[in-house]
């Protein structure tokens, strides 16, 4: 019998029960931070047992990982959706601008970015991989969006772009004034939409 306080899971498939429990996790995380949050809390709330939790990630590392991972898959998609359509320069103001408002707008990266720091504990170094396929995934989508540049230079630029992200998300500004949208724009129209062409 279940327990009173778990939530009866109404999905069957192992994909649906591996989404409730990146959902729950994301609240957890959102809520708690990622030193404080509660496989237990998590488990319950996704309405799995821990052994389940467990079985599918094997400690809160790994589940933090995951819950990143699709954050980020999902905050990518909506950048390139923001860019359909516009010329190359526009969609780097655009994407910026969106990038901007998805930090404070969604709970789980505010917390991150502003709050808790000690996911760089979790997640360790950012490689160098990792930077050349979000830098190939960009630069595919301002050549689609228009950009004429030779591929190597897009490349570039696109990674400079990145590790300016990246350097923002790791250390943010101090002023809360440059954490809004208006601000990101802003920057990116003056500084960084005329590296592509």
């Amino acid at each position: 019998m279940a327990s009173a306080t778990r939530k009866v899971r109404i999905t069957a498939s192992v994909s649906e029960q591996e989404q409730e429990i990146l959902a729950a996790a994301a609240d957890e995380f959102a809520t708690e931070g990622i030193r404080r949050a509660s496989m237990d809390a998590v488990a319950q709330a996704a309405g799995v047992s821990r052994s389940t939790l467990y079985r599918r990630f094997p400690s809160k590392d790994a589940l933090f990982r995951a819950v990143a991972l699709e954050t980020f898959e999902a905050g990518l998609a909506r950048l390139e959706d923001a860019a359909e359509g516009l010329p190359p320069r526009e969609a780097v103001v655009e994407a910026f601008a969106l990038g901007a408002e998805m930090v404070q707008t969604q709970p789980l990266l505010r917390r991150v970015v502003h709050e808790d720091h000690s996911v760089r504990d979790v997640t360790g170094v950012v490689s160098s991989l990792f930077i050349e396929l979000v830098t190939a995934r960009v630069a595919a989508t301002l050549r689609s969006c228009g950009a004429t540049m030779p591929d190597d230079r897009l490349l570039q630029a696109v990674e400079i772009q990145v590790r300016v992200v990246m350097s923002y998300l790791e250390v943010p500004a101090s002023d809360p004034d440059h954490w809004t949208a208006d601000y990101a724009r802003d920057v990116a129209q003056t500084h960084l939409a005329p590296m592509i062409y």
